[in-house]
């Protein structure tokens, strides 16, 4: 795997982030019945619902890292490569692009004064 720490790292945080959201969601229809499930504590430590989030998120995680034949980690692999090309501009292109945004926001700025001059005066003729 040529991206192994970044692709460990990124599946880590997807499965911390996952494992919030399923132990709430768990939380949410497990405490639906008429016996509230989600708080009772396994061995005294565990509640039900940090068990089951646990376990979904693990099985997501896991699909999407072994899934479809490893189609997921490689498209993560493709992503990651396509960041690594990304460059950022020196201060003297920066410079320019932000002076020629400028010099174009200015231009628009007069061609649609003008435009909304002849509009409102011919709005104005009609009416």
């Amino acid at each position: 795997m040529k991206n192994g720490k970044i692709v460990l790292g990124l599946y880590t945080v997807f499965f911390l982030v996952l494992m919030y959201f399923m132990t709430q969601a768990s939380d949410a229809l497990l405490g639906i019945r008429a016996i509230d499930i989600a708080d009772v504590k396994l061995l005294s430590v565990l509640p039900v619902k940090n068990l089951v989030g646990f376990i979904l998120a693990a099985g997501i995680t896991f699909y999407f890292w072994k899934g479809k034949k490893g189609f997921y980690l490689d498209e993560l692999n493709k992503a990651i490569d396509e960041l690594r090309k990304v460059v950022t501009p020196t201060k003297e292109e920066t410079k320019v692009t932000t002076i020629s945004v400028f010099v174009f926001v200015g231009i628009m700025l007069v061609v649609f004064v003008v435009f909304d001059l002849i509009w409102s005066n011919l709005s104005r003729l009609i009416y």
